[in-house]
């Protein structure tokens, strides 16, 4: 894509004006001119180039919704050159006279995720309507389409920053322990885990639900069931790298399988009494203890012949 194109922080792309519009075209399949890009610099709704005249991956999300305003709302260069003033200069009036809690507060997309998670929350997604979110959050419905697409790609954030915060959480929590067994590692993140299936599970199996039919949503799932998956994997190799656990030829397969045990288990106790909900928790340990004992033996293989 031309000369320009380089690595940058994060492993973004900077691309020339030819660069940049292929790039368009690839994620969108829609075509854009080098006409177009010039005019949009010139209205000053897309951001200058950078200092060697390169473009990188901010100037392809504001591309992209750019197009998004212009085909579902109709809206003029004129318009979302006025809009995007307001998200990123702040309103004309009252300009520098934000108290210290306003200067401190979370950004505009932040502030959008967690009502949306509140608001999902006590009414279900489908229950939320985009006009509750922005009302709730202060904004113009256009700046929520500066942020997200739709409600559906709304959604998938709120799921991805619960499972970050679990994350978090579980990382403090282990290193509160100083624990080293690696089981018990594993059992700890499970627990999270089950505790985010339980509390969450309304809008964790929206989300499987909207995904039907919806390529787009379903490749931003399995980046969610990735982001699960990832830190269980980094356990195992650890773990069987120190000789903690039974060194199984696949981690990234068991790691899946775990994320999959989880979500089951959550379905047996959503409504369990605490009888159940011990009795689960001994089975659990159970389990995960022989299968993932050093010394554990694997099951030969079906049609394996006995030895003798």
């Amino acid at each position: 894509m031309g000369r320009r194109e380089r690595a940058v922080a994060k492993g973004g792309c900077t691309w020339d004006v030819k660069g940049l519009a292929q790039a368009y075209e690839a994620e969108t399949g829609e075509t854009i001119s080098r006409q177009q890009v010039a005019r949009y610099l010139k209205e000053g709704i897309l951001p200058p180039p950078d200092e060697g005249g390169g473009f990188n991956e901010n100037h392809l999300e504001r591309l992209r919704m750019i197009g998004y305003l212009r085909s579902r709302y109709g809206m003029s260069l004129r318009d979302i050159s006025g809009l995007f003033g307001i998200i990123e200069h702040g309103k004309e009036s009252g300009a520098g006279e934000e108290t210290e809690e306003e200067q401190q507060a979370p950004d505009r997309r932040d502030r959008i995720v967690e009502n949306a998670t509140r608001l999902f929350s006590a009414k279900g997604y489908h229950g939320t309507t985009i006009d509750e979110i922005v009302q709730a959050t202060g904004i113009a419905k256009g700046t929520f389409y500066i942020y997200f697409d739709s409600k559906e790609g709304l959604l998938v954030e709120v799921i991805k920053r619960l499972i970050d915060d679990t994350l978090h959480k579980i990382d403090r929590v282990l290193e509160d322990r100083d624990e080293k067994d690696f089981i018990s590692r594993i059992e700890a993140k499970g627990e999270e885990m089950l505790n985010l299936y339980l509390n969450r599970s309304e809008l964790l199996y929206m989300l499987l639900g909207e995904t039907v039919g919806n390529p787009r949503l379903m490749a931003q799932l399995r980046e969610v069931y990735e982001q699960l998956a990832e830190g269980i994997e980094e356990d195992l190799r650890e773990g069987v790298e120190e000789g903690g656990i039974f060194p199984f030829s696949d981690l990234k397969t068991v790691s899946y399988a775990l994320v999959g045990m989880g979500q089951s288990i959550a379905v047996l106790l959503a409504d369990a009494d605490a009888g159940q909900m011990e009795s689960t928790r001994r089975a659990v340990h159970e389990l995960v203890s022989r299968a993932f004992a050093p010394s554990a033996t694997p099951t030969p293989r079906a049609g394996r012949r006995a030895a003798g």
